[in-house]
């Protein structure tokens, strides 16, 4: 149970983007829409040419464990045009000890369409290690054939794969793909007090997510005494049983540029709240250290 539960956070990091996966039969912005989810550099640039190079380093902890465990998300240009997005945690130290330094390790090969106002997945792998232990598991799309394939195996367990087709005029974004183009203002705006139902990848069936952008009033009574620290204040209600917590309520602070400072995931069952905060970040402007004051 405690392999599952401290590695909550690394999962909401490819999650926290549930904004990401919003229905992708939505209107692209237009480029004013866009200068206010983004930063105005990216006025005659690609999505690709504006994130490329970037990285972000989460501390994990639970309890008072504040570096149980570390997450890392970034996104390169390959050869062949395509872009490659990884994101890495692993627990660490006493906790690493007890998990057998438990490793998740995401890839999604995107490509550029519409012009490069946004990304298309081509290819979503996953990859999990425990001690000599590794599972791992794929999701590869076809557009041509409007169908998009999956496959798991290892770690003992039984392989599985399956063809599924893809409606038409859908686009499945894999959640740490969303996460870039919900950044580049794809998906529309984010607005106080604006709620979001947001449809899951096929899996058992359709599945959603509830989010909503707190105002500005709800987000200073909340986070009083530094409420200026987050931009954005995001509510987010999952499946209860995803994470084996008792209501399924995260917890996301954005930063103006729509970067997740800081993630709470609530009330997981024996660990009580998990957190995840941004500590670094490199972009093409150069590698910060970041100080927060979150407590």
């Amino acid at each position: 149970m405690v392999n599952r539960r401290i590695f909550v956070v690394s999962f909401i990091l490819v999650f926290l983007v549930t904004l990401i996966n919003t229905p992708p039969c939505w209107p692209m912005t237009s480029d004013s829409q866009r200068l206010a989810t983004s930063d105005a550099d990216n006025i005659g640039k690609t999505i690709g040419e504006y994130f490329n190079g970037e990285e972000f380093t989460y501390n994990i902890g639970f309890w008072w464990f504040k570096k149980a465990a570390i997450g890392r998300i970034g996104i390169h240009k390959k050869e062949d045009a395509a872009y490659e997005i990884t994101l890495t945690a692993e627990t660490m130290g006493f906790i690493g000890f007890i998990t057998g330094y438990r490793k998740d390790i995401y890839y999604a090969y995107v490509e550029e369409i519409d012009g490069g106002k946004r990304f298309r997945t081509k290819r979503f792998e996953k990859v999990v290690k425990i001690g000599d232990r590794t599972r791992h598991s794929y999701t590869e799309a076809d557009y041509n054939q409007m169908t998009y394939h999956w496959k798991s195996w290892g770690d003992g367990q039984e392989e599985k794969e399956a063809t599924e087709q893809i409606p038409p005029d859908v686009l499945y974004d894999d959640p740490i793909t969303g996460f870039y183009n919900f950044r580049f203002g794809v998906y529309g705006q984010i607005e106080e007090g604006k709620e979001f139902y947001v449809p899951t990848f096929p899996a058992k069936g359709v599945s959603s997510i509830y989010v909503r952008i707190e105002t500005n009033k709800e987000k200073v009574a909340r986070l009083n005494p530094n409420p200026a620290e987050t931009d954005y204040l995001a509510d987010i209600i999952i499946d209860k049983g995803l994470f084996g917590s008792q209501t399924g309520n995260v917890e996301v602070h954005f930063n103006k540029e729509l970067i997740p400072l800081y993630v709470i995931a609530k009330d997981l069952i024996l660990f009580g709240d998990v957190r995840g905060t941004l500590v670094e970040l490199t972009s093409s402007m150069g590698f910060k250290k970041i100080n927060l004051n979150f407590q």
